[in-house]
């Protein structure tokens, strides 16, 4: 939140409105002291509603949530093998160190064999 003095927000008016009208809330001060806060017209509804408003739209806006993850379940279906997604996970974090382990040991192998690698 920006903090403009009195005096600036005579200056800048225009200016100052049009951050407000673009979502900045805008803190005035005048002494050292807050006086006013400019925020939109949908902030200051929102400050006014009261406490069944505010859990209305809170339960409007997990609704529409759920919708959007049915949908992208929908357009993004998961692999039908069976597996939840952390057993997924944690079985690719298994083969990749599988993978590394086996790379490892190889590495190991050809030093060990090869003989213009020094002993170490």
């Amino acid at each position: 939140m920006r903090t403009i003095t009195a005096m600036d927000l005579r200056r800048r008016l225009g200016e100052i409105l049009d951050a407000a009208a673009a979502g900045e809330r805008i803190a005035i001060e005048r002494d050292g002291r807050p006086m006013a806060v400019l925020v939109t017209p949908e902030a200051a509804t929102r400050l006014d509603e009261d406490a069944d408003a505010r859990v209305q739209r809170g339960l409007a806006a997990l609704d529409r949530l759920d919708e959007f993850r049915e949908r992208m379940a929908h357009l993004h279906p998961g692999p039908d093998d069976g597996l939840t997604t952390a057993e997924w996970i944690r079985r690719e974090r298994d083969a990749r160190d599988d993978r590394i382990a086996a790379a490892a040991s190889r590495t190991l192998d050809e030093r060990r064999t090869d003989p213009s690698e020094p002993a170490g």
